[in-house]
């Protein structure tokens, strides 16, 4: 009903209101999030990533520097959809974002005059060893309309100056429509969003010089790996670096640093996705790690146990690392690819584990016993295995609060996204009268979602009421709450667990003494 101004002359009013429950919309739960270091793109910023080849344009494919290259290239072969990327480097002071190390690579073109007279500073785009593969070629400089044409060249992996970006009739005069600064920063018709590659500073703006022609080589770039520490890939919230640019991702995310098995770098992910209020709400991602490259399974227990010492229940750990032919590689990436090939198959609230998830490697960095699989997995350690008929698999779904009702990844996971979607479909209550009328509808909303999540097999019950079930009324509403604003909605549910262990009980009876004989009769007959 519309309020007590509405009817102030007589007349006839029309209004619309909603009724029954608000359709609130599921988000992802399949986006992972690397921070890591590159030799290219923005510091300090997340950045959305589609594809492989997308992330090698804006981050850089040299893998000799860090494990995001090989991430990125696991997690989408492995069924990887979407994931952010947040590029760190070293930080004079951590909680400055501005005092990263990294250097662009540079160069400054003149007219070639005597005395020289500098007219251009032409830098790469971002910082790091990307730029020192980045040469421009100034050429067809007309001397009378003082104009040039500037192409841009990439060095490919085969050594090969390959043209990416060509620039025609730039001109250093301020005022004119081709200034090489709008031109080549800014953008124009033909380059909406300016250079992907360079930017360029003009030291000399009075159009009556000319650049000398010819091939300009970058250098100087520097990807600010030197002295970098733990705290760098960490983070802090101050200054929004490392996880912590994270924060602005309105997402659930599966956090990864990539082969990074540094126990500093594996707390601090503990503790962003454990501690950290700014996730909204908080206790909602999920940080994956790998056991270090050469442990044996009683140094991997002793590493989780007695090292990292740190169970949350929002973790998963994986070991050992992976081999494709003569190259070790961290576990992690794949699995965060199978998160997504999973949720998509089958739903967030099936184990991703199991021999349908497939590892394309030919081997492991140590190969795990029935024993030693034993111990693992009773630590909450998830272990990649080669098994007879079907190939090598992920086989553990656990997290590391093995003595709770959140062993499993899949319930982890599963609570995880129904907490993101009540947040965001709860806020529409906020400030709504905290009376009857709202706790009705909030009644009706929570259980929308519930059925919809029970309609796909996500709970265990046969029925909604064997599965779910939401309260709000007086009794979780009481005067004195109320009073102080607060409105409370009780959810409770009946998450699917995994068939972890399997049995069949094969009984053998004397001829004709079958107890089920005459049934399993009836079902074949008929």
């Amino acid at each position: 009903m519309p309020g007590n101004e509405a009817f102030l002359r007589p007349d006839v009013y029309v209004f619309e209101e909603g009724v029954g429950a608000q359709p609130l919309q599921v988000g992802t739960t399949s986006t992972a999030a690397f921070v890591d270091t590159a030799t290219w793109g923005p510091i300090g910023k997340p950045v959305l990533i589609t594809s492989a080849q997308e992330g090698f344009r804006m981050f850089g494919d040299d893998d000799s520097v860090s494990w995001l290259p090989v991430a990125l290239k696991r997690f989408f072969q492995m069924g990887g959809k979407r994931c952010y990327v947040v590029r760190t480097a070293h930080y004079a002071n951590i909680n400055d974002p501005t005092t990263h190390t990294a250097q662009q690579a540079s160069v400054t073109v003149n007219d070639g005059g005597e005395p020289a007279t500098d007219l251009l500073q032409i830098k790469a785009k971002y910082p790091g060893t990307f730029g020192n593969r980045i040469q421009v070629v100034i050429s067809g400089v007309d001397e009378t309309s003082h104009t040039f044409d500037l192409s841009v060249y990439i060095k490919n992996k085969l050594n090969q100056w390959l043209v990416v970006e060509r620039y025609k009739d730039l001109s250093l005069d301020e005022t004119a429509n081709n200034f090489v600064e709008t031109r080549i920063n800014e953008g124009s018709a033909e380059m909406p969003r300016g250079s992907q590659y360079i930017e360029v500073e003009a030291l000399y703006t009075t159009p009556d010089k000319d650049p000398v022609e010819g091939t300009y080589h970058l250098t100087g770039g520097d990807d600010g790996v030197t002295g970098i520490t733990a705290q760098d890939y960490v983070g802090s919230q101050a200054g929004k670096t490392g996880l912590y640019a994270l924060d602005e991702v309105d997402e659930l995310l599966n956090i990864c640093h990539p082969g990074n098995t540094s126990v500093e770098v594996i707390l601090g992910g503990l503790n962003y996705v454990y501690n950290n209020p700014y996730r909204q709400p908080p206790q909602t991602d999920l940080y994956v790690y790998d056991i270090p490259l050469g442990y044996d399974p009683q140094e991997a227990i002793d590493f989780v146990d007695d090292v990292v010492a740190n169970a949350t229940g929002y973790e998963a750990v994986y070991y050992p690392w992976v081999k494709i032919n003569n190259r070790y590689e961290p576990l992690s990436p794949f699995v965060l690819g199978l998160y997504a090939w999973n949720d998509l198959l089958y739903g967030v609230w099936k184990a991703p584990a199991g021999v349908n998830y497939k590892l394309p490697v030919t081997g492991f960095a140590y190969d795990v016993t029935l024993g030693d699989h034993e111990l693992l997995n009773e630590n909450g350690i998830n272990v990649a295995v080669l098994k007879e008929g079907w190939g090598r698999v992920v086989f553990g779904a656990r997290t590391r609060l093995v003595h709770t009702y959140m062993r499993y990844l899949n319930v982890r996971r599963l609570i995880n996204i129904i907490k993101k979607t009540l947040y965001r479909g709860g806020q529409q209550f906020v400030f709504e009268p905290n009376a009857p009328k709202t706790w009705a509808k909030v009644q009706d909303t929570a259980p929308a979602l519930l059925m919809y999540f029970h309609s796909l097999g996500a709970f265990a019950g046969k029925t909604p009421e064997e599965s779910f079930y939401a309260k709000c009324d007086r009794d979780t509403n009481p005067p004195e709450l109320v009073e102080q604003g607060i409105m409370t909605c009780e959810v409770g549910i009946c998450p699917v667990k995994p068939a972890e262990f399997v049995v069949f009980n094969v009984l053998i009876y004397p001829e004709g003494a079958l107890p089920a004989g005459e049934a399993m009769t009836n079902l074949y007959e008929g």
